[in-house]
């Protein structure tokens, strides 16, 4: 099983982005692979990072909009008290700015089964995930 890290989405969102053609590859892949998932902390850590560069109100709901068709429901993760709970553990090895959101999508990917993360960011493996890009 494999999570979706929150940079593939913002990657996907950005044509100028070196990343875009294979984070493209990776969001359409979410709805017709069946070992990709999304936790819900990236959700939320992307609606966060659509807000702190700018984007107005009106067209965060347009891209959730479009993110919702290519997201279904049942590829979302949701964050547990167990999960929060393995997420403040994993703090303990996560000292790097940002870990927050880090420590909770790999929580989830772990409760979960994952055995990779989607992400560019190789720290993950510090917390127990492989990184894959």
């Amino acid at each position: 099983m494999r999570i979706i890290d929150t940079i593939v989405l913002l990657a996907f969102l950005d044509p100028d982005d070196p990343r875009f053609f294979k984070a493209n590859e990776y969001v359409l892949d979410i709805t017709s692979l069946e070992d990709i998932f999304v936790p819900s902390a990236v959700l939320l850590e992307f609606d966060l990072e659509l807000k702190a560069h700018g984007i107005v109100d009106q067209e965060r709901d347009g891209i959730h909009s479009r993110m919702a068709k290519l997201i279904p429901a049942k590829k979302i993760l949701s964050l547990t008290p167990s999960i929060l709970g393995h997420a403040s553990r994993l703090t303990k090895l996560a000292k790097w700015r940002g870990a927050y959101f880090d420590t909770m999508i790999v929580a989830t990917g772990l409760e979960n089964g994952a055995n990779y993360a989607i992400t560019t960011d190789h720290r993950f493996a510090q917390l127990g995930l492989k990184a894959t890009f």
